[in-house]
C-alpha cells in the first residue's frame, strides 16, 4: 500500500513538472533599454559595469566594449541612451545622452567620451 502511494505521488510530480507541449510559459523578452544595468565600485577604477576597464576615448561611429561600458554607466547615472539600450554602437541617441550628461555636470558638452567624461562617469557622487 505504501509503495503504491509513493508511486502515485512520484507520477503526479513527474506529470506536473513537464511543461505542456505547444504552450509557452515564458513572458516576451523586455526591450534592452528597459533592462537595469549592473555596475559595481572597484578600487582605483570607480564604477565598472563589466564591459571595459580602460577609459579609452570614444566618439560617434565607434563601437564595441568601450561603448557598451559608457552606455551602461550613462544608464546607471540616469541617462537614457535610446530604445536599443546597451548595444555597443555610438550612434545619435548615445551621443545625445553623452551631451546631456556632460551638460548636467558642467563640462564641455562635445559628445566625445574623453578623460574628463570618463572621470565623471566612473566617480561616485559626480
Amino acid at each position: 500500500m505504501r509503495w503504491r502511494k509513493t508511486a502515485v505521488t512520484l507520477g503526479l510530480v513527474g506529470v506536473l513538472s513537464v511543461p505542456a507541449v505547444g504552450v509557452s510559459t515564458a513572458a516576451p523578452a523586455a526591450p534592452q533599454a528597459a533592462a537595469a544595468v549592473s555596475c559595481r565600485l572597484l578600487d582605483f577604477i570607480g564604477y565598472y559595469c563589466g564591459y571595459h576597464l580602460s577609459n579609452t576615448r570614444a566618439d560617434r561611429g565607434d563601437s564595441g566594449a568601450k561603448v557598451q561600458e559608457f552606455q551602461a554607466l550613462l544608464i546607471f547615472k540616469g541617462f537614457s541612451v535610446g530604445s536599443t539600450g546597451v548595444d555597443g554602437q555610438f550612434g545619435p541617441s548615445t551621443q545625445s545622452a553623452v551631451k546631456r550628461f556632460q551638460s548636467s555636470r558642467g563640462i564641455t558638452a562635445d559628445g566625445i567620451v574623453g578623460p574628463t567624461t570618463w572621470h565623471y562617469l566612473r566617480t561616485p557622487g559626480l
